[in-house]
């Protein structure tokens, strides 16, 4: 199956920062221009089964301009937000004690375990679209290249609204372990 990895369009952060903010100008426009590259290819025969989305209102507002394009079910899985270190949280004004503060391993195992309920779900031909956040692009590629996650592997950063195609076969699964 294909599943396309989408960092949410450029975010207009607020002050202070917040999973609420929305999208700035530019941003709406890379999310209406990767539509239309969507658009294009469903022209082409492209069937996409659903787009896939964290619940942060950025994530959120970018699937829905891909949609106006598309037309795919949205589903929202909170396991696709951001990652949230102790070092955020007070960037976010979150108590020590909040519950979506994580490690980096354990990030990357709840998104790895979305990604596998998303797989399970689909048909090996089918094509889908996460909508996340650019640090969350490690499972993804802990998945495709089956590499297994850890607290070593680089957190990196994706461009606003940077589609990147996995192909992902659903065997491939069983390296992982969880934790």
């Amino acid at each position: 199956m294909k599943i396309f990895y989408i960092h949410h369009a450029l975010r207009a952060t607020g002050n202070p920062p917040s999973q609420d903010d929305g999208l700035q100008e530019l941003g709406i426009a890379d999310a209406e221009i990767v539509a239309k590259l969507f658009q294009q290819a469903k022209t082409n025969g492209l069937t996409i089964k659903a787009i896939y989305s964290s619940n942060y209102f950025r994530c959120k507002e970018t699937s829905k301009i891909i949609n106006e394009y598309i037309n795919a079910p949205i589903i929202e899985d909170a396991r696709l937000n951001e990652y949230v270190s102790v070092r955020q949280a007070t960037k976010y004004g979150l108590p020590e004690n909040d519950p979506s503060i994580e490690t980096w391993l354990d990030c990357q195992m709840r998104i790895i375990n979305c990604i596998k309920d998303i797989v399970e779900k689909h048909e090996e031909k089918d094509v889908v679209i996460c909508v996340t956040s650019g640090v969350n692009i490690t499972p993804f590629i802990s998945l495709a290249y089956q590499v297994q996650p850890s607290n070593d592997l680089p957190c990196p950063s994706v461009p606003s609204c940077s589609p990147i195609a996995f192909e992902i076969n659903k065997s491939s699964f069983s390296f992982i372990k969880d934790n």
